[in-house]
């Protein structure tokens, strides 16, 4: 009992302390996580809003800079048309087809680049929200598995206490057994170192005690031939018969 009790390492102190030292190590864990997990959705959502901010705003820009050029590609047509409807068989310079190519293509080259930015950032956007997902799933499955360790610890620190207060229990018995147990074996000593004497002159003096005996067994069988042989002997016989005699032929009811 003392020593599934206090062993150092199978002893049920020791598991319980093991026990309540990994649930204090889940308990830290399960905080941690939890605190990880706060910060990286905090980053996230600052990240999102970022992006999102990002998009609206190359979507905004987007939108002005297609609606520049489209206006302005609309008034270049209607200033090229009414050129081409004056009498005057050629018209101004500034309205030669080299000059209006390179410009829309400077426009289309600024948009594209806005358009792949934008791309660009919604794609980072998505990403975070996978991210994000993810990240939360994981957390979710590592708190589970925590949570399930927890109880089955807990669980298992029940039992141990349980067990401890049984053997402990026992153990206070035992000992008072025991305690019983060497008070009654030293009452038996004291009383054996008592009659030890006795029982030492019993075993020396076995034998002559033997030999006076059977001497004095003799002694008393030749006594009893000498009394049978007296004539007191003899008339105690008679009459011991003769009252046997008289009891027979008067039977008690």
């Amino acid at each position: 009992l003392e020593k599934s009790i206090d062993d150092p390492e199978t002893g049920l102190k020791a598991m319980i302390a093991e026990t309540e030292k990994s649930l204090a190590e889940n308990s830290k864990s399960q905080s941690d996580e939890t605190k990880a997990r706060r910060e990286e959705n905090l980053l996230y959502q600052k990240s999102v809003s970022n992006t999102a901010d990002a998009v609206e705003m190359l979507q905004m820009g987007l939108a002005a800079l297609e609606k520049f050029y489209d206006d302005l590609k609309k008034k270049e047509d209607e200033d090229l048309e009414l050129v081409q409807r004056r009498e005057d068989p050629e018209p101004p310079k500034t309205w030669e087809s080299d000059s209006f190519e390179g410009q829309s293509k400077s426009s289309n080259k600024v948009i594209g680049m806005i358009k792949f930015v934008l791309e660009a950032t919604q794609k980072e956007e998505a990403a975070h929200h996978d991210g994000e997902q993810k990240a939360q799933a994981d957390y979710e499955d590592s708190m589970a598995d925590l949570k399930k360790a927890q109880g089955e610890l807990q669980e298992s620190l029940v039992k141990s206490k349980g067990a401890l207060a049984e053997a402990e229990k026992n153990l206070v018995i035992k000992r008072q057994e025991l305690e019983k147990t060497e008070r009654e074996k030293l009452t038996i000593e004291q009383y054996l170192e008592k009659i030890k004497p006795g029982c030492d002159f019993i075993t020396k003096n076995f034998d002559t005690r033997e030999k006076n005996r059977e001497t004095e067994t003799k002694a008393l069988d030749k006594a009893a031939k000498l009394l049978k042989g007296t004539p007191a002997y003899a008339s105690a016989k008679a009459a011991d018969r003769k009252s046997t005699r008289l009891n027979s032929s008067h039977p008690r009811y």
